[in-house]
Order: structure tokens, then C-alpha cells, then sequence
């Protein structure tokens, strides 16, 4: 396969630990992931990644794409649970003749295992672990499979339940500052990683130890049916549901020592009430996810040539609350540190519905000359973002702002909120959002592998696809009031009446707004078979994703668009409410080889990437909204090589070294001049430059024993970390360089692997991401970290 492709089996990813997508992030050089603790995350290869527009990375679920858009701030994609696959792919590069959109850096691939005719099959595994200073972990699931009528009918059956403890205690308390012995203020402390803060937790206790587990539940039931000796059926249902206790695995830096990590909680039940609005909100910033898909394949074998149907329904909500104490208690009452009862809770609502239909028509026999597959695509994906903001205490404060309970302009009985705002904040809610995106694509595509000579094969593949999006967005609640008094008097007498003339309500939306676009994607490249073990290929390949809409923001930003000289022809700020899509073309060049009779093996490829109108977020420092406009291009290098190597019986060596490195070509500005990114800054969220793993298995008899290494360096500078930005802030850091050993002795029992693990064996607790806690505010900071020593027990059985 002339591509650069790292492909995972069941049983390898058993041996080395992989349990969900982060771990193969870890191993796989050019892919990278990061999450966000409003349930979103971002993945990406061989650094086309962006935090706007339309996903840069395809994801599939056997051949259904399940990536999302960035709509709103808690989007994400969802990713299965690794139980029960036959395999994951990451292949790199552009895929855009056979995946098409959202495919720009590459494309991952979770194949699930598939029903037997013929064979009976059994996977069952349970794991028992214990995470230092930390809760137990413990995961047992079971697949079965195999013919119910031979040769006719077959199925599939896997279910299986993990859970991964927590390390992280919640803490409740009475804020303070950390003062001397005369009551002064210390100064904040500094550190080896910059400084720290100097807030103190006293009289604290322990609300919930190790709260920050998660669990997973996964089912799945697949059949094949043989209808005709030519047509096979495969209909499927997998079901997945995953909870999140609290808040991820962030923890505050001034509470946490020595791998003892811990987080002060905010909520109502923790303190007083009296005064305080009830809300019926979760003490704990928890989250839960659950997605349905609906798969029916049909396979119809022509003799030389197979046709091929595809049809899916994809369903999944998520829903993430996240802690907003800190935030909204500055922001209205003007406290720093906030006291015991009081509580605001950001809430954020995803929810996507993906259906996909694909047919292909491809070549039968992998020995002809000419090999093809040709087919169309149709899929229509609607996808949904809700955020609300609630808090138990603004309605009672005697002052918002400019709004005096009591004031002007609604006089006597009336609260400093509503002659701040204008309205009043039902069941606590402040502030929402509602954003809909409806992508609906039609494609045509077709890829042909011609035999030039024996040796040389030329391919050439085209997509052509039409794309629409329709796109709303709605606002609502008193933060988003376009016509709040902001507690001026009434103009048309001593009192106005609440909702009523001069003082109407009114709020910013976009309705129905449409974008459409014809891409065009093709692929060229050449692969020449010097022997039997030596592949040496070049490509090029162009990627793209689709173009979207920004929700128009309210008035009060138009101070920010005036500074970045978004204006029209008068002078008046316009803020383009639609981007264009962007695109890459991708050069790479690389080899397969095997040396000393297979013993030894070689993949390496190099490559670049050109990536041209990169859809941007531009953030405004003085509203706290964004949108998306076109800003800038940039180029991404890189390599990556695997070896694996069996010197002699029975051990085996494997490695792989990836660097990639994506930076702007030169200055992005907005229409008004002002640099928005500086040449040579890094592509936001940045990945990690360089990436090695190293492992290594010897087994005799029927005990083996492993270790694997990996090495992830340290980011480069982008955004609050880059000197260069608009939005740098000098107390934070990049994410620091950080290396994992992880060990595992076993044997094998008849059909059972028992093994014994340790994963973090050092017990390394780098600095993942340093950063203020809510937005700009520096007072209290907060950090992740790799999960601490995990020792553990695994029996895999299989038959």
C-alpha cells in the first residue's frame, strides 16, 4: 500500500496496554489529541489541526464518518472504546478522494470485528488495577461470534463494561489569601514552571476522594447473512455510554504535591444557602456521553467486479457541566474568593445525527493490471451545540454592575439584575446558546491502481462533491440582552415597566443561513515493487474541508471589530458572518522494506504539507466572543519511520520516530492590519514536535515479558505561550517534554494470556498544560498530568 498507514490488531493493543484513543496517540507519530474540560477535543495528523471550523481529521467507524464540527465550545468527536476491534488504521496525509471532507491531515479507522459463517470465535478479558494515590480500576467485557446456520447466517456479540479510577480529590473549604505573620498578602510564589499562586485552602476537608473516575459501557450485535451464493448482508448496532464524574483531571497547582493531586469544589450544598437561589445543577462537574450506530453493508459479488453498499445512522448525545464559581463571582460580586454555597455551573449540550449512504463499484481480482473502485456518496449530518451559564447567587446581589437593586430604571421591588440587564434570570439561567448545523454532502469518486510495468504502478483517484450547510444560532438569557439598561434612568419617566418600551428585550440571532461550494479532490502517485520486499512510492493528494457560518455577535463588540479593522466601506464594523473552505496539497515520499528474510522491516516517509485560507478562530479580548474568518497560510514538514526487528528467536524489537512541524509562512492580519499570528508561529493547538516509541518482547516457552518507552516532546509556543501573540501571557508555559515506561510480564495458560503490568513505572508527573483557572485570571492555577503508576492484573482469553 503506497501510503503511510500505522495499523493496530486486537492482540497487539492488548500487549501494549491500549484501552482507548489517548493510548494510541502515544504510539502513533503524526497523531495527535487534545481535550478540553468542556467535554470538546481535538484531533489531528501531522499538524493540520485547527480549534474553528470544520474537523481536519476524518473518523471512522468501520465506513462511517463520526467527526464533528466545531460548533459552539463543547464539541467533540466521540470515540469508541477499544474492545472488540479488529483493528484500528491511522493513515496519513490527505484522504480526500476516498474519505473526502474533514480528511485534510488524515484519517483514523476503528474496524470492528466481523460476524463468521464458518467459525466459532470467544474474546473475554478482565483487568484489576490500582493507581498510586489513587482508586482502583477494574474493566471485564465478552465477545462471542460464529455461524447460527452454517455458511448462511453468522453473528456477533460483544458487551463489555471499564472503569478507570480517580486521582484527583475534591476539597471544600474557606478561601484565602496566604499571608505572614503580621496578615500581609505573600506574593505569589515562583516556580521551576513559573509562578504559582498564592491562594490557600483552610479548614479544608475531603468532599470526595479520587473523584475524577470515568466509566464506559459498550454492546454491540452484528449479523451476516449469505441471502444468495453472490449477496451478503451485514446489518449492525453498537451502543456506547461513557460517564465522567468530575470535571476531567485538572487539579489546582498550589493544593497538589508530591503526585497528590487535589481541586476545591463550589457548590450550594457545601455552605449557607440563606439568600441564595436553588439550582438544580450537580455538585460535581460531571459529564455523560452515549451514542447509537446503525449500520447495514451489502455485498453482491459480480465475478470480476463486486458492488458495494453502505448505509448508517449515527445518534449521540453528550452534555458536560463544568465548575464557572470563580468566574461569575468576580465578574458580578466582585469576589476574588468566593465563600462556601456559592456555585455557577457552565453547562454544555452536544448532540449529532449523522446518516451516510455510500455505494462503490471495485475490482474483484488484486492481481489485475488494472484495479479500480468508483461509487457516489450522500450524507446528511445535523449537529447541535447548547451552552447555558447558571449561578445560585446574581439575583440576590444588591449591586450588578451598574444595576442597583431598588434603582433606576425600574424602581422600588426591583433587583440590581434586572436594572443591570433588564430581565430576570429564570431558574438561575444567565446566559444561553443554541447552535444548529445541518452538512449535507453528494460526492462522486474514483480511484484506479494501473500496472504501468510489473514493477510500477501509477494511481489516480478524483472527488468531486457538492457541499451545503444551512446554520442557525440563537441567544438568550440576560448577558445577552442587545437592549440592557445597564442601570440608566428611565427615560420616558421616574420607573419603566420591566420587558416594555424604551427597554424592550432583544436578542442577537442567525437563522437559516446557507453556504454552499463544489470541491474538487484529486490524488496522484506512483509506487515502484524494486523486489518482492522493497516498495518505494511518491504521492500528491489534496485535501479540503468544508466552508460555515459565524453567529452574528452583539453590538458590544463592535469596539474589538473597529480595533481589527473589520468595517465596511462607511467605517461601520462588519463582521463577515461567513468563511470559505480551506485546502492542503500534500508531497510524500516514502519506502516498505523488508531485509534478512522478513526479519527485519522498514516504513519511513517524509513529507509537506501546504495548507492555504486556514479557517482561524479570531477571539476579542473585550466581549469574550469569536468568530471565524480566513487568516493566513502555513506549512507543515515532517518523517516518520517504524522498524521492527526479531534478532533472534523468539524476541522481538519495534520503533518508531515521528517529527512533524507546522508553522505560519509568514504574518496572518486582519483587515485592519493587526498581526492575528507572526511568521513561523506554530499552528494552534500545536502538537507535539518529535515522537519515539520503543518496545520490546522476548517470550520462551509460554511466558513472554515486555517493556515499551515512549517520548513526547515538549510543545512549541502558540497563542497565551507565544512571545509573538496578541493573547501571550508571560506566566504560562508550553506543555513540557514527558516520557512513559510501561512494563508487562505474562504467559499463556491453554486459550488464556495472564500478564502482570505497571504502566507509568517511573511515576512521571510532567506539567500537561499549566494554565490560569477561567479565562485570563491568574490568581488560581490549574494543571493535568499522565495518569500516576498503574499496577495491575490482565486475563485475556481467546478461542
Amino acid at each position: 500500500m503506497a501510503v503511510s498507514v500505522a495499523a493496530f490488531g486486537e492482540e497487539q493493543m492488548d500487549k501494549q496496554g491500549v484501552k482507548r484513543i489517548d493510548d494510541l496517540v502515544k504510539l502513533t507519530p503524526g497523531l495527535d489529541l487534545q481535550r478540553g474540560p468542556t467535554g470538546s477535543n481535538n484531533i489531528s495528523i501531522r499538524g493540520i489541526t485547527s480549534n474553528a471550523g470544520a474537523a481536519t481529521t476524518g473518523v471512522y467507524i468501520d465506513d462511517t464518518p463520526i467527526q464533528v464540527r466545531n460548533l459552539g465550545y463543547g464539541s467533540g468527536t466521540a470515540f469508541p472504546q477499544v474492545f472488540d476491534l479488529e483493528r484500528v488504521e491511522v493513515l496519513r496525509g490527505p484522504q480526500g478522494t476516498l474519505f473526502g471532507a474533514g480528511s485534510q491531515g488524515g484519517t483514523v479507522r476503528f474496524i470492528q470485528t466481523s460476524p463468521s459463517l464458518d467459525t466459532f470465535s470467544t474474546l473475554a478479558r478482565v483487568e484489576g488495577a490500582k493507581t498510586a494515590k489513587g482508586d482502583n480500576s477494574y474493566e471485564a467485557g465478552v465477545a462471542i461470534g460464529g455461524p447460527i446456520v452454517a455458511d448462511k447466517l453468522g453473528f456477533r456479540a460483544s458487551v463489555s463494561y471499564r472503569r478507570d479510577g480517580g486521582y484527583v480529590d475534591a476539597l471544600t473549604g474557606d478561601l484565602d489569601f496566604a499571608r505572614d505573620s503580621s496578615g500581609a498578602v505573600l506574593p505569589r510564589p515562583t516556580t521551576a514552571a513559573g509562578f504559582d499562586s498564592n491562594i490557600v485552602l483552610k479548614n479544608a476537608t475531603v468532599v470526595e476522594k479520587d473523584a475524577n473516575w470515568n466509566d464506559v459501557w459498550n454492546a454491540r450485535l452484528a449479523f451476516k447473512l449469505a441471502a444468495t451464493d453472490a449477496i451478503t448482508l451485514t446489518p449492525s448496532l453498537s451502543y456506547q455510554k461513557r460517564r465522567t464524574n468530575d470535571g476531567g483531571d485538572s487539579y489546582w497547582t498550589s493544593l497538589s504535591r508530591d503526585g497528590d493531586y487535589k481541586r476545591v469544589r463550589f457548590a450550594q450544598s457545601l455552605g449557607s444557602t440563606a439568600g441564595l437561589l436553588k439550582l438544580d445543577v450537580p455538585d460535581s462537574a460531571e459529564g455523560d456521553e452515549r451514542f447509537y450506530l446503525a449500520s447495514l453493508g451489502a455485498n453482491w459479488d459480480l465475478g470480476k467486479f463486486e458492488a458495494v453498499s453502505s448505509t448508517s445512522f449515527f445518534d449521540r448525545k453528550s452534555a458536560q457541566n463544568l465548575d464557572w464559581t470563580r468566574l461569575d463571582a468576580l465578574q458580578f460580586a466582585f469576589v476574588l474568593l468566593p465563600t462556601r454555597g456559592y456555585q455557577a455551573v457552565s453547562r454544555y449540550e452536544v448532540a449529532q445525527k449523522n446518516f451516510v449512504q455510500e455505494v462503490r463499484l471495485q475490482s474483484a481480482d488484486p492481481n489485475a493490471r488494472l484495479r479500480f473502485v468508483a461509487g457516489g456518496f450522500f450524507s446528511h449530518n445535523e449537529q447541535k451545540a447548547d451552552q447555558s451559564i447558571l449561578n445560585n447567587f446574581l439575583s440576590s446581589l444588591p449591586v450588578v454592575g451598574l444595576g442597583v437593586a431598588g434603582g433606576t430604571p425600574f424602581g422600588a421591588g426591583s433587583t440590581a439584575l434586572q436594572n443591570m440587564f433588564g430581565v430576570d434570570s429564570p431558574d438561575g439561567v444567565n446566559y444561553w446558546e443554541s447552535r444548529k448545523a445541518v452538512d449535507t454532502q453528494w460526492a462522486g469518486f474514483t480511484q484506479a491502481d494501473f500496472k504501468v510495468t510489473e514493477k510500477l504502478t501509477l494511481t489516480g483517484g478524483l472527488r468531486v462533491s457538492y457541499n451545503k450547510l444551512v446554520y442557525d444560532a440563537e441567544f438568550g438569557g440576560p448577558l445577552n440582552n442587545l437592549n440592557a439598561p445597564g442601570g440608566a434612568p428611565c427615560p420616558t419617566g421616574v420607573t419603566c415597566a420591566l420587558g416594555k418600551a424604551p427597554f424592550t428585550p432583544a436578542y442577537p440571532s442567525t437563522k437559516d443561513y446557507k453556504v454552499s461550494e463544489t470541491a474538487v479532490t484529486p490524488k496522484l502517485s506512483l509506487g515502484y515493487q524494486a523486489t518482492s520486499d522493497n516498495l518505494f512510492y511518491a504521492s500528491a493528494a489534496k485535501g479540503f474541508r468544508p466552508a460555515g457560518v459565524s453567529p452574528k455577535l452583539p453590538p458590544f463588540c463592535n469596539v474589538d471589530l473597529n480595533n481589527l479593522g473589520y468595517i465596511d466601506s462607511s467605517g461601520a464594523p462588519n463582521q463577515p458572518l461567513t468563511f470559505k473552505s480551506d485546502t492542503v496539497w500534500s508531497y510524500e515520499v516514502g519506502s516498505k522494506n523488508r531485509f534478512l528474510g522478513g526479519a527485519l522491516t522498514v516504513d519511513a516517509s517524509a513529507f509537506q504539507i501546504n495548507w492555504k485560507g486556514i479557517q482561524s478562530q479570531v477571539f476579542l479580548p473585550t466581549c469574550f466572543y469569536d468568530f471565524v474568518d480566513n487568516l493566513g497560510d502555513a506549512t507543515a514538514r515532517g518523517f516518520d519511520i517504524a522498524v521492527q526487528a526479531r534478532p533472534i528467536q523468539g524476541l522481538t524489537l519495534s520503533g518508531s520516530v515521528g517529527y512533524t512541524k507546522s508553522s505560519f509562512d509568514h504574518d496572518a492580519r486582519t483587515p485592519g492590519g493587526i498581526v492575528f499570528v507572526s511568521e513561523g508561529s506554530a499552528i494552534q493547538p500545536d502538537m507535539a514536535p518529535w515522537n519515539v516509541n520503543l518496545s520490546a518482547q522476548y517470550e520462551f516457552s509460554k511466558y513472554y515479558i515486555r517493556a515499551d518507552y515512549t517520548y513526547t516532546d515538549k510543545r512549541r509556543p502558540q497563542g497565551a505561550t507565544d512571545p509573538a501573540s496578541p493573547n501571550y501571557n508571560p506566566l504560562r508555559k508550553p506543555a513540557a517534554a514527558f516520557d512513559l515506561v510501561n512494563a508487562r510480564v505474562g504467559g499463556y495458560f491453554g486459550d488464556a494470556d495472564v500478564s502482570l503490568f505497571v504502566n507509568n513505572l517511573t511515576n512521571d508527573h510532567p506539567s500537561l498544560g499549566k494554565q490560569p483557572d477561567r479565562f485570563a485570571f491568574d490568581q488560581v492555577w490549574i494543571d493535568t498530568t499522565v495518569r500516576p503508576r498503574t499496577l495491575g492484573v490482565t486475563v485475556t482469553y481467546r478461542r
